[in-house]
């Protein structure tokens, strides 16, 4: 554990922070005294990786949709223009 003022806090974080980055502990002193602690954030554990195929989204039936033409989508785009 590694111990640091205020000040070196201040004037110096990017070093302080290093350390804490290779899993030190520092202890912030003023005046000394201890006032605060500064620890490393425990690793997370993995999150379970999503599998977009096999997602809602993706085993939707889009076979009945209905897809726009160019002209049809620029048509609706220049008449909601206003409204935006």
């Amino acid at each position: 554990m590694k111990t640091a003022s205020v000040r070196d806090l201040r004037n110096h974080y990017t070093q302080l922070f290093s350390w804490i980055g290779a899993g030190e502990e520092i202890v912030i002193t003023q005046r000394g005294r201890p006032v605060a602690r500064l620890c490393p954030e425990p690793t997370a554990v993995s999150s379970p990786r999503v599998s977009w195929g096999e997602s809602a989204a993706m085993r939707r039936d889009r076979s009945q949709e209905i897809t726009l033409s160019a002209e049809e989508s620029n048509k609706i785009r220049t008449e909601a223009g206003g409204q935006w």
